[in-house]
């Protein structure tokens, strides 16, 4: 096979244009890799080859953000998220003065927002960020009586205990009591929130917050299995408390078959308002004389409170069913030559595989021509007879190494630091109609400039959703897939999916494109 046929060669007038410029220096090579005078640079269409995996259910707890709700997809149908979390111990062994009650407990879960400028009135004005969908569900919060391990007991407690998208029904069985709150119908409002705390002065200080669930639960459950164990067992320290109060558990369930979905940060070592609040009064001496009657032995009520926070372990539950035609086409795609449709989907929703070049003696060929790399880029198309697009279309993918399940090289090659990825890596998907079609555009140079100098294996690469492509930490899948292991845990957070143009698509136009520019040299 002649792979050179594939090649599109500029004009013959930019060719001369190219060796007279040449003589200037308009070209310099950094690393193998030429820059300057891209249009005139050639253009090399290489074998690829991708398809897709279901990856079933995911490792969810340790993700850095949680998922609550009841999300839609136009494509891939209805996930609902359910998230169990643990209670710990504001501080432990606490004291609360003399015959302590209870007067309102709060619980707090800040949203993701946005604040924008203020409104007429002079009021914060907000927008949510990380929403999906525009209508309610059922929001039930109960206590559980689950136990989340932090360490794995059969693995003798070296290692992290995992647990799975699908354990929601072991969950739900081990609920116990009556539901600490319920709404029948529940929406995220971005408006700021106005109420009325306690300060050290016992006076009343009026506090706007910023859009957050804060609801009121029950004073008995509190005043029982709290204040009044105060110096028990259960209090003294986060262990046994842990043991006591195993979890609270939030239960999303579709109200007329529909709903929204948000992310929330439930670790309040993270996010300082999330938890629960008990507001107490209890008596003490009242050593001023407040009442002036010279009595200064007198118990009065003093306003207080103590905080119970969420984690540090956070797991998320997922109902996801794939229609039938899509689960059907993925198991059936034959992975030796690719498939027609790409199927990305987050949570636990599907991985596609990338193999680049065609074949071993593809790359051979390539290797001996010791080229100068200008650009090497994967292009994906949107399937846009599949996908409506607007704001269910994920903005970003994310391909990584799928034996290290670390990103490619060109994910920090340009960044100052690791922890920042090259925004001209990746960018966000083109939505601009431009004659092309909507697309991603992933640009990995030197990944492919590595390869071909033989720094680098040609290992098979994932595409997956990506929530945030600053988190590239990784989730374990229960079962193995395709001799995948794991998959980026900000891929298991975003609820959206896109169907993609495969290196089979009948649309030739739309194919999965590998394009490579380069500059011939002489060997």
């Amino acid at each position: 096979m002649i792979f050179l046929k594939r090649a599109r060669l500029v004009p013959l007038a930019l060719l001369m244009v190219l060796a007279f410029t040449s003589c200037d220096n308009d070209f310099n090579t950094i690393g193998g890799r030429l820059i300057g005078q891209f249009d005139s640079i050639p253009l090399y269409e290489a074998g690829i080859i991708g398809y897709s995996n279901k990856i079933g259910p995911v490792q969810t707890n340790g993700l850095p953000v949680n998922s609550l709700g009841v999300y839609n997809d136009p494509v891939y149908g209805q996930q609902v998220s359910s998230v169990l979390t643990q209670l710990s111990l504001g501080t432990t062994n606490p004291e609360f003065g003399t015959d302590a009650v209870v007067d309102s407990v709060v619980l707090t879960l800040p949203y993701f927002n946005t604040e924008l400028e203020a409104g007429e009135d002079g009021n914060a004005v907000y927008q949510l960020d990380s929403l999906f969908g525009n209508s309610p569900y059922k929001l039930t919060i109960s206590r559980s009586n689950f136990f989340i391990n932090n360490f794995d007991p059969e693995a003798d407690f070296a290692s992290v205990q995992k647990y799975y998208s699908n354990q929601g029904p072991v969950f739900e069985n081990s609920l116990v009591g009556s539901p600490l709150y319920s709404n029948e119908s529940f929406f995220p409002s971005n408006a700021e929130v106005v109420h009325g705390e306690f300060n050290d002065e016992n006076e009343v200080d009026t506090i706007f917050d910023a859009p957050r669930l804060r609801v009121n639960l029950p004073v008995q459950f509190f005043q029982e299995n709290i204040i009044d164990k105060v110096g028990s067992s259960e209090l003294f320290n986060n262990n046994n408390f842990r043991n006591f109060i195993r979890g609270i558990y939030f239960k999303a369930e579709p109200l007329n078959g529909d709903g929204n979905l948000l992310l929330l940060d439930f670790n309040s070592a993270t996010n300082a308002d999330a938890g629960i609040t008990i507001y107490y009064t209890s008596q003490v001496t009242d050593a001023s004389d407040s009442d002036g009657d010279g009595d200064i032995t007198e118990l009065i009520g003093q306003s207080s409170s103590y905080k119970l926070n969420f984690g540090s372990n956070t797991v998320n539950t997922f109902s996801q069913e794939f229609p039938a035609a899509i689960a059907s086409e993925i198991s059936g795609a034959n992975k030796g030559i690719g498939a027609e449709k790409l199927y990305l989907k987050g949570g636990e929703g599907t991985v596609t595989v990338i193999k680049l070049f065609e074949d071993e003696a593809e790359l051979a060929e390539l290797r001996a021509n010791n080229w100068l790399i200008n650009e090497a880029n994967l292009t994906f198309f949107v399937d846009q007879d599949r996908v409506d697009g607007g704001d269910a279309e994920p903005e970003n993918i994310y391909l990584y190494n799928l034996e290290t399940y670390q990103p490619i090289i060109d994910y920090y090659v340009f960044t100052s630091t690791a922890a920042t990825q090259d925004p001209n890596h990746a960018p966000a998907l083109e939505r601009e109609e431009t004659g092309e079609g909507i697309k991603y555009k992933i640009r990995i140079t030197d990944h492919i400039i590595q390869i071909l100098n033989n720094n680098t294996t040609n290992v098979k690469l994932g595409l997956v959703v990506m929530q945030n492509t600053n988190v590239v930490t990784n989730s374990a899948l229960k079962t193995t897939i395709d001799s995948i292991a794991r998959v980026p845990s900000s891929a298991v957070i975003s609820p959206e999916g896109t169907v993609l143009h495969g290196n089979l698509s009948p649309d030739a136009d739309k194919r999965l494109k590998f394009n490579i520019y380069y500059t011939e040299t002489n060997n």
